[in-house]
């Protein structure tokens, strides 16, 4: 094991840029969504995206040890990933999967979605050639428009499968579309119920994710799968909830290089932003490619997200906008982003702020976008483990902890 004597040596292993991770928040989490559900219903513990980005393969060892009773990953090799880290746990594919994938996912002991009548030819063939059980799940389109059976094909696909050696009906399933809305989520579940009529018992049924689960307690029937919950976020249109959840991560990158600027110094590619008095300017080991000023664009719903959208814009031009992307946050203050993000530096106005080279600042990410990014996993405060970039585990003793926010 690596002894390391401070939090200035995290540096030594991780570099000058990291996701601090803290797996006590995620047990909490969890153990919080299992005191709700009790012991009748099932958790599917949500781990796709590499752990919503924190890192799949302990986010799973975690909330198994927590008392999750499934692990949901989104494909194939995620969930091969598990199987290699040694996790033994049951685990739900998702999403579809080729045809080509079928033999890998029986041969790691994967259960997966079944969504359409070829698809229950492609993994019964699969069985046979492997000569293992495969497990499946079907799923059933009731409203998301994306994946599963038609609720009148539904039938038919079962009669199928019962002629089908060597393979194991599991569960079934559909998707929530909008969990936050009470007509589309009942109309739903009224599909997947009539659906139901067909499926034989003992089967695990489950609709719940993250925001049904919260809003509609009759939803929850034999297994929840919930991700945005364990990861310390509420799901969207939700604003409270009766769960006290904890925050799980925190990027926190170095500063690299300070310097002074006097007015009309230009600061960053392009030329955009021009000081207007003397400024010092932090340069921090963060940008684009970290997932740093990187947010999601969709189609505004209305008007009313059209006009939030424009003030946003206009604000973030003429630099005044504080979302995110729009400032990093020491211990001593906040210091605004000026210039343009870089792919992997950023720089920063530290003016009055007594920063130096090396300290670290907070920075707010999409912890999926910074897929390369080490993880340093922490424990009561005390890192035990980091994922280097390349993937390989390194545990580590420490000496002293870090309080992370």
């Amino acid at each position: 094991m690596n002894r390391m004597s401070g939090p200035d040596t995290i540096a030594a292993l991780a570099g000058p840029k990291c996701l601090y991770v803290d797996s006590s928040a995620l047990e909490h989490n969890a153990r919080e969504v299992k005191k709700v559900l009790g012991s009748r219903v099932k958790l599917l513990a949500v781990v796709k995206g590499d752990g919503y980005g924190v890192g799949g393969v302990e986010a799973a060892r975690v909330f198994v040890s927590a008392g999750a009773d499934y692990l949901g990953v989104s494909s194939v090799p995620e969930g091969v990933e598990l199987r290699k880290a040694g996790i033994r746990a049951p685990v739900l594919v998702m999403n579809p999967i080729l045809k080509e994938e079928c033999v890998t996912a029986i041969e790691h002991d994967l259960e997966v979605a079944v969504a359409s009548r070829q698809g229950v030819f492609d993994i019964a063939d699969a069985s046979r050639r492997v000569g293992r059980v495969a497990r499946i799940h079907l799923e059933i389109e009731t409203g998301l428009g994306r994946t599963g059976l038609p609720v009148g094909t539904v039938a038919g696909v079962l009669e199928e499968l019962r002629s089908q050696e060597g393979v194991r009906l599991c569960g079934v399933f559909t998707h929530m579309a909008e969990a936050h809305r009470d007509e589309a989520s009942f109309r739903q579940f009224a599909r997947f119920q009539a659906a139901l009529r067909h499926v034989p018992p003992g089967l695990l049924r489950h609709v719940a994710n993250s925001g049904t689960f919260l809003r509609f307690p009759d939803m929850r029937l034999d297994m929840v799968r919930i991700g945005t919950l364990l990861y310390g976020q509420l799901p969207f249109g939700i604003r409270n909830a009766a769960l006290s959840l904890k925050s799980v991560w925190d990027f926190r990158a170095r500063v690299l290089f300070i310097h002074d600027v006097g007015p009309g110094d230009t600061i960053g590619y392009g030329g955009d932003y021009s000081a207007r008095r003397p400024m010092r300017i932090a340069v921090v080991s963060a940008g684009y490619s970290d997932g740093f000023g990187l947010t999601a664009v969709s189609r505004p719903k209305d008007l009313g997200d059209l006009a939030r959208y424009i003030v946003k814009m206009v604000l973030s031009y003429l630099g005044k906008g504080r979302g995110e992307g729009g400032a990093v946050r020491f211990e001593c203050g906040v210091a605004p982003v000026v210039g343009r993000i870089g792919m992997q530096l950023t720089m920063v106005d530290v003016t009055g702020l007594p920063v130096s080279v090396g300290d670290e600042a907070s920075v707010s990410i999409r912890p999926t976008a910074g897929a390369r990014l080490p993880r340093v996993y922490l424990r009561d405060g005390a890192p035990y483990l980091i994922r280097m970039p390349w993937g390989e585990m390194r545990p580590v003793e420490y000496e002293k902890s870090i309080d992370v926010e």
